[in-house]
């Protein structure tokens, strides 16, 4: 349970700390006093939504403080320790907000997320805040009402994951279909250019050994004419270079024997004398294979213009088209594959069906067999909030399951509740006919019931008796001190009826200090409790008989 609240420059609250024990905690004060700001500050610790302007004026930071028992339960053992916290007996969750806007939150003075406080929210704190009742005027609430009473909240999540899956599959085949008759054209033109270029099928390096191709056709004649020109220089005319150069080599040679000082010099024309040779064969051979065909030159010129024609188109350069080449294959069989896309898209919003009719139709049977006991415990809460008359229907949309119009993240068939508070008058829809009380009361009566006994924690009410007075505000009361047995209640009302049940009593005023507003939490003894009670039944002036009256509600509260 909630027991302690500190609060410090949040709106019109200076410094504040209020102490909270077991059992029914009831807030009263005037209209504007300030009393939903204890509900507003709970709310902030517990990873409520903030903003600068909650900060009181003049001040550059806000900070409250609740301390809570820590519930001893697998679930917060498991979120502690994910945030590395160390558990202990009582919890002390601090957050502050700077005039930035920027904040910090605590456990146990451990700095943490807003993600982790929000986890453990659910077992710290139940809040209806002002018009939280509203809520059930809208059938769309109704189903998670029952899901909770009957524990099948989480098959109602997997029911939504299930449809929001099968609409993920729908879009993707929708975009799919929507996009193939750009694929059509897509693939014609692939299949066009695909065909430029397996008619050409250049190969690596071709367009150089070409162009040297083409260079040695064009000069064919006068390649040969010269290498045999060159062969006769060096070897065939009767005073040949390898002639000439023989003649020198004897003569050294004959040298050598009287200076061997000339040895390296006979080696050295030895050796250009058989380079020569090997030179003049090249030549002669090269003379010899030196092909002139023009019809061979046509050829090449005629490859060239095409090789010259796909890297104008394709990249400039053989290396870039033959990149495009293999870039448009791999693209033209992705194209090609739509059919199979289509296929395994197809089969996904088959499987995705399947699979949300499976866990909505789980769904729609556990809603069923829930709703006679969840009308039966509601009723009973009803009675006891003096709505001896009324009766409450859990109805169901007929429709057909197997129609994908019908499905929705929340189910297959619509949930509502449907309320008569006259006997012989049929079950409406409560938008229809249930006024604010009764409302109040139905958002009463679904939270005791809904109520864990497994996690005690701290439900607070913020005029849940909004519209009601006399004996029905009385019953609202009894049955909040009942539901304060097995849970910490925190109510704020108006209402004598409701207040005379409390085991706390607090008041909230509102006082002006140096010209400031300023807010004071008090809790009341008997004799505070007497004239507070008073104060409510009796307005501004309070009379001994107003006393009197309110001496009467607190001996009669039994």
């Amino acid at each position: 349970m909630l027991k302690q609240l500190q609060i410090e420059n949040i709106a019109v609250v200076r410094r504040q700390c209020v102490a909270f024990d077991a059992g029914l905690i009831i807030v009263t004060g005037e209209t504007g006093a300030g009393k939903s700001l204890i509900v507003d500050a709970l709310a902030l610790a517990v990873g409520g939504r903030v903003t600068a302007d909650v900060i009181r004026a003049g001040e550059s930071r806000a900070v409250v403080e609740a301390l809570f028992d820590c519930p001893d339960h697998p679930d917060v053992a498991r979120i502690l320790s994910e945030a590395e916290i160390e558990a202990g007996r009582e919890l002390l969750i601090r957050r502050e907000v700077a005039a930035s806007g920027k904040g910090r939150l605590f456990i146990n003075d451990q700095l943490c997320s807003l993600a982790t406080v929000r986890a453990l929210r659910p077992y710290l704190v139940d809040i209806h805040g002002q018009g939280d009742q509203q809520t059930l005027i809208f059938p769309a609430a109704h189903g998670d009402v029952l899901d909770r009473f009957g524990r099948h909240v989480a098959l109602a999540e997997a029911t939504a994951a299930a449809f929001a899956a099968w609409q993920a599959a729908q879009r993707a085949l929708a975009r799919f279909e929507q996009a193939e008759a750009d694929r059509h054209r897509r693939l014609d033109l692939l299949t066009f250019q695909l065909q430029e270029l397996e008619r050409v099928a250049p190969r690596p390096g071709e367009d150089e050994a070409l162009q040297q191709e083409r260079l040695r056709l064009a000069n064919a004649e006068r390649l040969a004419a010269t290498a045999a020109e060159g062969y006769d220089l060096l070897y065939e005319r009767e005073v040949s270079a390898l002639t000439l150069v023989a003649q020198a080599l004897r003569r050294l040679e004959s040298l050598v024997a009287t200076d061997p000082a000339l040895a390296d010099a006979v080696t050295t024309l030895e050796s250009v004398r058989y380079s020569l040779e090997e030179v003049a064969f090249v030549l002669r051979d090269y003379a010899a294979a030196v092909v002139v065909s023009p019809e061979r030159l046509q050829e090449v010129e005629a490859r060239l213009d095409a090789l010259d024609r796909l890297k104008r188109k394709y990249g400039g350069t053989l290396e870039r088209v033959l990149a495009t080449w293999e870039q448009l294959r791999a693209e033209l069989a992705a194209v090609e594959q739509g059919a199979a896309e289509r296929a395994r898209l197809t089969a996904e919003v088959t499987a995705t069906a399947t699979r949300y009719r499976e866990v909505a139709g789980a769904l729609r049977v556990a809603r069923r067999a829930t709703a006679p006991a969840f009308e039966e415990a509601l009723m009973a809460e009803l009675q006891a909030l003096a709505l001896s008359q009324a009766r409450l229907v859990v109805a169901f949309d007929e429709c057909d399951p197997d129609n994908p119009a019908n499905w929705t993240a929340s189910g297959l068939e619509g949930v509502e509740l449907l309320l008569t508070s006259n006997p012989g008058e049929p079950p409406r829809p409560l938008a229809k006919v249930a006024s604010g009380g009764e409302l109040a009361r139905v958002m009463l009566g679904v939270k005791s019931i809904l109520a864990p006994v497994d996690i005690p924690r701290t439900m607070v009410f913020d005029e849940v008796d909004v519209g009601i007075s006399g004996r029905v505000a009385e019953a609202v009361g009894r049955r909040l001190r009942q539901l304060a047995e097995r849970q910490q209640v925190l109510c704020v009302t108006h209402q004598a009826q409701v207040a005379r049940f409390a085991t706390t009593h607090l008041r909230v005023e509102k006082f002006v200090v140096d010209g400031r507003t300023c807010v004071a939490i008090t809790a009341l003894d008997a004799a505070e409790r007497v004239e507070e009670l008073a104060r409510i039944l009796g307005g501004s002036v309070v009379t001994e008989a107003a006393r009197q009256a309110a001496r009467d509600l607190l001996v009669q509260r039994g």
